[in-house]
């Protein structure tokens, strides 16, 4: 695998395992899988956050002549969009590594139960008996 195909390839990657994970997890059968997946998930939002950091500041770096037709205005205003659209992103992307953290930390805290407990029928509390009262 060439140089410039490694992150092309890992990228695709990346795309066929979020899809196959998005179709894994309509049902879970192990609750404390759930735990398990958001763990996963922080570390690759992580790794997310620090690509799109990266692809900005190659493009942040992208000379004309040499990545792109030098007096192609039309690719330099998309050059300067990709930069301040892929900052903006990292921000979001930023927000969402603290937003799943916090997920993660209220699910770590949860007993998980590997099989579900039968529910017992709650016994039957007697009516309470009234107070004789004498009247007459």
């Amino acid at each position: 695998m060439s140089e410039t195909n490694g992150p092309r390839r890992a990228a695709q990657q990346m795309q066929e395992a979020a899809r196959y994970l998005a179709r894994a997890t309509r049902n879970l059968d192990t609750p404390t899988d759930s735990h398990q997946i958001l763990t996963s998930l922080v570390e690759t939002q992580a790794s997310i956050a620090q690509t799109i950091r990266e692809l900005a500041q190659w493009h942040r770096a992208a000379a004309a002549g040499t990545h792109y037709s030098r007096p192609h205005n039309e690719s330099a205003r998309g050059v300067m969009t990709a930069v301040s659209e892929l900052d903006l992103a990292a921000q979001e992307a930023d927000a969402l590594q603290e937003t799943l953290n916090r997920a993660h930390g209220g699910s770590s805290v949860v007993n998980w139960l590997e099989t579900p407990e039968t529910e017992s029928p709650e016994p039957e509390s007697p009516e309470p008996e009234s107070p004789d009262r004498d009247d007459d």
